[in-house]
């Protein structure tokens, strides 16, 4: 048994080993999959058999949690990536779901680099506050901690100079950041498949993004006009080549390895999402998707 304080409400106890981007995206990815196997970022020469998990929060507090994502789960995430709708109403679960994966970014990111005193270090620590404040019941509204929801479709077209794998990137992937500055502004980005949540921190755009930001109380997600902060869309075809990038540095025993799961079941690859992710690759690149560096993102 595992004790400690509960991150999340500070209460001395029994710890449940908790995931920070939520244990059924994960295994969403991994049962999806063209191979049936993950890899983490963070070692891209080893398989994984789960996402990022650490003994954070009690069983009340894990249990708050596993509620939220329930209802996203059943009423947004799997309909979503099914391609079953592309239009849902929500209540006002959804606000804490999004501020509890920004909790869990933030958290998780500051565990992993720890940051030096300063203004942005100052902003971190008020916005895990308020966050845990608004998660807990304490306080009716995050403040001016906005939640911000953005459907990714995918693309086959732009004039923008794109990365090979930004549809893979875009509908399979899985990240966790936090970008700020001396000005105070950071935004918490959390990377699921087919969505982002950015968690904003008095940003200065904050009001062009009104089509993005999650109600309290209820809503809509539908297409719409979203407004992405500036220079974010070239943040994130940076983050989907830093991705190419590690798997180009595969070793080549791994890439052998994955080139024989994907021969041992064919059909299994030929219907993934993997594939089906590739696919709308293919039709804006055509055979540049097929480089060697490129198929290693298979698994």
């Amino acid at each position: 048994m595992n004790t400690g304080q509960c991150k999340l409400c500070l209460t001395h106890g029994e710890l449940k080993l908790s995931h920070f981007i939520p244990k059924f995206v994960g295994k969403w990815v991994k049962e999806t999959s063209a191979t049936g196997f993950i890899r983490k970022n963070t070692n891209v020469n080893k398989r994984a058999q789960d996402i990022e998990k650490e003994y954070w929060l009690c069983g009340s507090c894990e249990q708050l949690f596993s509620g939220w994502e329930r209802e996203f789960a059943n009423k947004v995430f799997y309909p979503f990536v099914r391609d079953e709708i592309d239009k849902v109403a929500y209540g006002d679960w959804l606000a804490k779901f999004c501020a509890s994966l920004s909790w869990r970014t933030l958290g998780y990111m500051r565990s992993v680099n720890p940051r030096a005193d300063g203004r942005q270090n100052e902003v971190e620590e008020a916005a895990l506050e308020a966050l845990a404040s608004f998660l807990l019941g304490n306080s009716s509204n995050p403040g001016k901690y906005e939640q911000h929801l953005f459907p990714l479709e995918p693309i086959d077209s732009t004039n923008a100079e794109v990365p090979t794998n930004i549809n893979r990137y875009f509908l399979r992937n899985m990240q966790m950041d936090v970008l700020g500055n001396d000005q105070g502004e950071v935004i918490i980005y959390t990377k699921l498949p087919k969505f982002m949540v950015l968690g904003l921190t008095g940003h200065r755009e904050s009001r062009l993004m009104r089509e993005s930001r999650v109600s309290i109380r209820e809503g809509v997600i539908k297409p719409r006009n979203y407004y992405w902060p500036t220079g974010f869309a070239n943040y994130m075809f940076g983050k989907a080549r830093e991705i190419s990038e590690l798997y180009r540095a595969m070793n080549s025993s791994q890439h052998a390895m994955i080139e024989k799961t994907l021969l041992k079941d064919p059909g299994r690859a030929a219907a993934s999402q993997t594939i089906a992710a590739l696919r709308h690759d293919f039709d804006m690149f055509g055979e540049d998707v097929f480089m060697p560096r490129n198929l290693r993102e298979l698994d």
